[in-house]
């Protein structure tokens, strides 16, 4: 039975999500922060005769994450899926693979999920004497000039950037008061939390200072005995993060709607 979830199941759902942490890390830092029933996020799960929760699906705005066991009834999540206006649908690579072919999904992106559980690796980098400063909200509009010089990012604006630091940190480097590089966390947790936004300006490239703020916000994060985790697809960018210990422990999964 899929049933929409209010906070009477929340000690259910934190011990069913708590499972397989770090890739729920979303959903359960989206419920420490917004709660249950708003108008913007949503969960179902599908709870079986014993009482147990066999999948879990958040909408948050029109993107979609999912999680499931081998056991769930994926039918019916599909069936109140195809109720939803939603532009993408995510999650563990076993979980979101099983449900997107019912659902006919074939535009997907797939990413190497990684986590970090100790320090040993995150040395001194180079050029140390070089600063790293925290991302405040008073020089967000030089963290956005950034972003437009990388291709990789698209539709960034202070706005975006602001709710991020408000679920995480960030920290950046300054060279003749231009940002040139910067790592930030996101989605943080009681114990997880999510690198992203990894980026260097083009002319400043293969010299550490990305580097330098992920190893700013792990040291800081490993201290208050949280896990970093972060996606990647870039295979150079993988060897620098396996370099500093981080480890692949899955796949991640983005389906894409189809639009018509």
């Amino acid at each position: 039975m899929i049933i929409k979830l209010n906070r009477a199941y929340h000690e259910r759902v934190l011990k069913y999500l708590e499972e397989d942490p770090e890739f729920n890390l979303f959903i359960i830092g989206d419920i420490d922060r917004y709660g249950y029933d708003n108008y913007f996020l949503n969960l179902w799960a599908e709870i079986n005769e014993r009482g147990e929760i066999e999948g879990v699906l958040l909408k948050y705005f029109e993107y979609l994450i999912f999680h499931s066991r081998d056991s769930c009834n994926l039918d019916g999540f599909c069936r109140l899926i195809k109720t939803m206006n939603y532009l993408e649908i995510s999650g563990k690579a076993e979980s979101v693979e099983r449900i997107s072919r019912r659902l006919g999904l074939e535009k997907r992106r797939v990413v190497h999920f990684c986590r970090l559980t100790n320090g040993n690796n995150l040395l001194m980098s180079r050029n140390s004497k070089i600063k790293v400063k925290k991302i405040r909200f008073g020089n967000l509009n030089k963290i956005v000039k950034l972003y437009e010089s990388i291709n990789e990012f698209e539709n960034t604006n202070t706005e975006s950037i602001k709710n991020g630091l408000r679920t995480g940190r960030g920290y950046c480097i300054e060279i003749n008061k231009q940002v040139i590089a910067m790592a930030k966390s996101t989605s943080e947790n009681r114990t997880h939390a999510m690198i992203v936004g990894v980026g260097t300006h083009p002319n400043y490239r293969n010299r550490g200072f990305a580097t330098k703020c992920i190893v700013k916000i792990c040291r800081e994060l490993l201290k208050e005995r949280k896990i970093p985790c972060l996606f990647y697809d870039n295979e150079e960018a993988g060897k620098i993060y396996h370099k500093l210990g981080f480890e692949e422990i899955g796949e991640w999964m983005i389906y894409y709607k189809s639009k018509l």
